[in-house]
């Protein structure tokens, strides 16, 4: 089975890349590839919780459709990324999974594409 690593490192709103990456792993999911996320950067924004950007901005919450990822999907977010921007686990989703830099090379080398959005 084919098996991808969608990177995102951009804020939810303001660019495309977190809705695109995050449709991208679904569609994959869709058609039967086992298909991650990893928010880091800037991209840990897109999972946490209680997003009201339909009210406010009028976009789609990025963290309603990140629900769409489970359960055949993984949401990881890295550690140092999240720290970094004063935020915690308790601030996710619930279906987030935390990494650190060792998990994080694992998972890279354990992935047959890697695609950076």
């Amino acid at each position: 089975m084919s098996s991808s690593l969608i990177i995102i490192d951009k804020a939810p709103y303001g660019h495309e890349n977190a809705l695109s990456g995050i449709y991208i792993a679904i569609a994959s999911l869709d058609k039967g590839h086992n298909s991650d996320v990893l928010l880091m950067g800037d991209g840990v924004y897109a999972a946490q919780k209680n997003q009201s950007a339909e009210k406010t901005i009028g976009y789609p919450s990025v963290s309603e459709l990140i629900y769409s990822l489970f359960p055949n999907g993984t949401l990881f977010v890295h550690l140092d990324s999240l720290t970094q921007r004063g935020m915690k686990y308790e601030d996710l989703v619930e279906i987030a999974e935390l990494i650190d830099g060792k998990t994080l090379y694992e998972l890279s080398k354990s992935k047959k594409h890697i695609i950076k959005i």
